[in-house]
């Protein structure tokens, strides 16, 4: 019966729970990362498995996440105190090249901005037999569909609805892909996401999400030429999101900026049928 080291963290409403140096194979990771997700457990959105060592964060999925990755900040802040701000550069899975990570605060709430360099090619396309209105947005790790609400209503199964459209997209094959319904807001936008990863076998109505605020921030540069967006998350939390001016190269630089709180660390059992692969 393994008994693993385990936190958890909430990133603007994003549950997280990290397992921490699991010595196991990286199938086997996986799986109990899984296991944890079940509300019989530990319950939460998602999961990983980090090592301090490393300063690398691989998801259950194998996928990208912004908001874990800002978790990921804040457990190194806690690992290692120290007065004002911290900067750390860390791995995490699905993303190409480090992402630079900055924290402020002290336990158990920090500020933690993400920085992520963008390739010239990032920015939203259309999809056809989708919403006029609807764009797609591949970045290394995941993908997101954003679709615009202007007069409508969020759809009543949002889970469904998400799958419907990834389906249509052609996107549940990939390693992540999500849906992001947003309109505008008295603080900037708002945004509502359902993320589906693959070999998690989860798709989650999720509270916040950072990726999904990341794709948003860029179709609202293309489409309104904006920089910087506070993007309001379903938990209530605000993320808020700068995406610079392309550089020599093309490349852009995106800044995604909120919260992160610590909501539990200790130990997990898990017996042979909560962690089989």
């Amino acid at each position: 019966m393994p008994a693993l080291t385990f936190s958890k963290w909430s990133s603007g409403g994003n549950t997280t729970i990290f397992l921490h140096d699991a010595d196991a194979r990286p199938g086997r990771q996986a799986a109990f990362a899984r296991a944890v997700l079940s509300p019989d457990i530990l319950g939460a959105e998602q999961a990983g498995t980090v090592s301090l060592a490393r300063r690398s964060l691989t998801m259950a999925g194998g996928e990208f996440c912004v908001n874990a990755s800002r978790a990921f900040g804040a457990l190194l802040a806690l690992s290692a105190p120290a007065r004002g701000e911290m900067r750390q550069e860390v791995r995490v899975s699905g993303w190409r090249g480090p992402v630079a990570l900055t924290v402020r605060g002290a336990a158990p709430r920090w500020q933690v901005a993400a920085r992520l360099t963008l390739a010239p090619e990032t920015g939203p396309e259309r999809i056809p037999g989708l919403p006029a209105g609807a764009r797609l947005v591949r970045l290394p790790g995941i993908s997101h569909l954003l679709l615009p609400l202007e007069d409508a209503q969020l759809p009543q199964d949002l889970t469904g609805s998400a799958r419907a459209l990834l389906g249509q997209a052609h996107l549940l094959g990939e390693a992540a892909a999500g849906v992001i319904w947003w309109r505008p807001h008295e603080t900037g936008f708002a945004m509502t996401p359902v993320v589906h990863v693959r070999d998690a076998r989860s798709l989650v109505a999720e509270n916040a999400c950072g990726s999904g605020a990341l794709a948003l921030a860029l179709e609202l540069s293309a489409r309104h030429g904006l920089r910087e967006c506070r993007l309001t998350q379903p938990s209530g939390s605000l993320l808020q999101v700068r995406v610079g001016e392309p550089g020599a190269d093309g490349r852009v630089m995106a800044d995604i900026d909120g919260p992160v709180t610590l909501i539990a660390r200790g130990r997990v059992w898990l017996d042979a049928a909560d962690a089989e692969n």
